[in-house]
């Protein structure tokens, strides 16, 4: 099998489908992603660069949409040169959002395509106008997240088939196109992601060491911003702080970047939550570590006792997934994505997204509960990701998938 896979950031997520595929001899594995390059075992990639920038003068709703068709072109380009050489894939697999899937079913008509369908805007219902400290009702702003769809829209046209992540991210997609939507994780590495009291950590410049004897509460976040509730955690850290004397927070995440739009008048969320609540917080027992790589990460992740995650109505982290399948009391928000996957009291705690009280007093309590509903909680989250999410299993479904297609 000839398979294609095109994504700006590839190999984001289809890197273990794509290594997978990879491995087998039988199979020719191709990607396309925007420059810089990445070498990855048994794939080839090549990478393409839009032939300018979008132009600052052109039309305000027109601006994201233009980049999107620049790297349409781009891509199309690169589709052509491989073309040229003789490359006619059996399938390709693409995420549309950024603009890549636009141009390709007529230089390769006979392929088979499959969608990465991440995730539908709306105006009501979802991430938008979700919190209401950051309510707006500007028209350029609804309008430009109705045009994010209209790369959605042609994709669902020229699309063979198309895989969401979870079923409420599919359950975002219009009704007519749900029915060529399949359900597919990317799956989690449940043998790398697995339980280890005996980990211990030290923190950077601080002369600290932790181990599997402290207290330690968790939050992980790609972008430290309010679309992962980071200010609502932060705002209810004095309280938890004060409830928990013995208690250390580390938190993991990047400062800058983000889904949503940065803070007014602050370099970051993060600046602005500590110039807020910064002086009430003590900095021997709260630890913002940044980014951290892979093993460090779920070396947190294992000395964690309670993980707090806390999300919009929007994309579901794969570091939830991780953190369940890890082994620290999950305590979340109550929103449609985490509901999926959290069942009140059987494998996590709920709180409500809003209330800063309710996400203290449920870390307390998952902090106080007796050793023996600790743990079912904890195997209960385990058994959730080993049953349901473990990466053999999503692999599995994925090729089948896949090779259906065909």
């Amino acid at each position: 099998m000839k398979i294609l896979f095109i994504h700006q950031n590839f190999p984001a997520q289809f890197l273990q489908i794509a290594t997978h595929l990879a491995k087998d001899t039988k199979n020719q594995v191709m990607a396309i992603r925007q420059a810089p390059n990445v070498e990855i075992a048994n794939i080839s990639t090549i990478a393409y660069t839009p032939s300018r920038s979008s132009n600052p003068d052109i039309h305000p709703l027109m601006s994201e949409w233009e980049a999107k068709i620049l790297r349409a072109e781009a891509t199309a380009k690169a589709a052509d040169l491989l073309k040229s050489q003789g490359f006619q894939p059996d399938v390709v697999m693409v995420h549309p959002g950024w603009g890549e899937a636009l141009l390709l079913r007529d230089i390769w008509p006979h392929a088979k395509y499959l969608g990465y369908l991440e995730y539908f805007y709306a105006a009501t219902g979802q991430d938008f106008n979700f919190d209401p400290e950051f309510k707006t009702d500007d028209v350029e702003k609804l309008a430009k997240l109705r045009l994010k769809n209209t790369v959605n829209l042609h994709a669902l046209h020229d699309i063979d088939a198309g895989i969401s992540p979870t079923h409420w991210q599919r359950s975002t997609y219009p009704a007519w196109a749900q029915s060529k939507i399949d359900v597919i994780h990317e799956g989690i590495d449940t043998n790398y992601f697995s339980p280890d009291a005996t980990r211990t950590l030290t923190i950077p410049n601080k002369g600290i060491t932790l181990g599997g004897q402290d207290e330690i509460i968790t939050f992980v976040a790609r972008y430290l911003e309010p679309t992962r509730g980071f200010h609502v955690f932060m705002r209810a850290l004095p309280e938890l702080l004060k409830r928990r004397p013995d208690a250390h927070v580390i938190i993991i995440g990047s400062e800058t970047g983000g889904y949503g739009p940065g803070p007014h008048g602050h370099d970051s969320w993060l600046a602005m939550l500590m110039r807020e609540v910064g002086s009430q917080l003590d900095p021997n027992r709260v630890h913002i570590l940044g980014r951290l790589a892979k093993a460090d990460y779920r070396n947190v992740l294992q000395l964690s006792k309670v993980h707090v995650y806390l999300t919009y109505p929007f994309l579901l982290s794969w570091s939830l997934l991780e953190v369940m399948a890890t082994g620290p009391i999950i305590v979340a928000s109550d929103t449609a994505p985490v509901r999926e996957l959290i069942q009140d009291g059987k494998n996590g705690l709920l709180f409500d997204f809003f209330d800063q009280e309710g996400l203290v007093n449920r870390v307390v309590e998952a902090l106080s509960l007796p050793k023996r509903k600790a743990n079912s909680l904890s195997k209960a989250a385990r058994k959730t990701i080993v049953t349901q999410y473990d990466l053999e299993q999503c692999l599995h479904k994925w090729t089948t998938k896949i090779m259906a297609s065909i």
